[in-house]
């Protein structure tokens, strides 16, 4: 596994208790453990999605803008601040 990047989670004795538990059943650190869990749910819920219905994904392409710098100045068109380029 690469890019892995360093969090801290804060978890509740029990829940620690029960994590070494399932973890030394399937012999596996408590870290993989929690890697597999979040990547179980993550899976679960993008499963779950049904692209097709959602508004915002229908709008992507529809619309059409004078400017053609909107993505790289989007704070000047909605704040009016200084264009970056």
């Amino acid at each position: 596994m690469s890019n892995l990047h360093r969090t801290q989670i804060y978890v509740d004795s029990e829940q620690m208790q029960m994590l070494r538990i399932v973890a030394r059943k399937k012999k596996l650190s408590i870290s993989e453990l929690i890697r597999t869990a979040i990547q179980n749910l993550l899976e679960t819920r993008v499963k779950g999605l049904n692209w097709d219905k959602d508004p915002l994904n229908k709008a992507i392409g529809k619309i059409r803008l004078a400017d053609n710098d909107t993505s790289l100045n989007h704070d000047h068109y909605l704040y009016g601040t200084k264009k970056g380029r």
